[in-house]
């Protein structure tokens, strides 16, 4: 898998596939940066991933959101991105056990939200980083789950719901469990995928 230098991510979701198309030309031959993933998920959206240095990624981010301007379902640039949410990307496999009782649910009805919200609660309170999703499997929406001592996941759940009011509002919850049962710890173990054969 390619490495990536530099510490900016960014995500963007396009509503038709051309213009996905568009997108990542326009990126790729603005800057040097690393595309991490690209292609067609739920809904018939186009959802983009690349980072790099902060520089680059920035110009490659308003290279393509200025090229496809009119089909940007949602986007995010976040320049200096909390580094637990790559791995979780790349992935896609659910980290548990940690210490603690409690745990913070997010949902969206996008992607790039979804990555606002969950850098701003990783990077505000100290709690752990379960399991993040984008698209797949759940009808074009995001999903992340955080686990740790209830004040800080109460205080995590708090900075992701102020962070989509700076996104995509649409489509988005969020819940904390205090006191968490062993059957949610052993739910959060496995992944939350019902069908846990399929991948999507």
């Amino acid at each position: 898998m390619t490495d990536v230098t530099g510490p900016a991510l960014a995500m963007l979701e396009l509503g038709d596939v051309p213009s996905g198309f568009l997108a990542l030309d326009a990126l790729a031959k603005e800057a040097p940066v690393t595309v991490i993933a690209a292609g067609t998920v739920q809904c018939g959206h186009w959802l983009l991933l690349f980072a790099g240095e902060v520089e680059p990624v920035e110009l490659s981010y308003m290279r393509a959101t200025s090229r496809v301007a009119k089909a940007i379902v949602d986007a995010v640039l976040l320049p200096h991105a909390e580094p637990r949410i790559l791995p979780a990307l790349r992935d896609g496999a659910a980290r548990f056990p940690f210490p603690g009782d409690a745990l913070g649910i997010v949902q969206t009805g996008s992607s790039p939200t979804l990555l606002n919200a969950v850098d701003a609660a990783l990077k505000g309170a100290l709690v752990e980083l379960i399991e993040l999703r984008v698209a797949e499997g759940l009808g074009g929406r995001g999903l992340a789950s955080l686990w740790g001592k209830q004040h800080d996941v109460e205080a995590a759940i708090e900075l992701a719901t102020a962070a989509f009011a700076r996104a995509r509002p649409e489509g988005c919850s969020a819940a904390v469990i205090a006191n968490a049962d062993p059957e949610v710890g052993r739910a959060l173990g496995s992944g939350t995928r019902f069908f846990k054969e399929f991948r999507g």
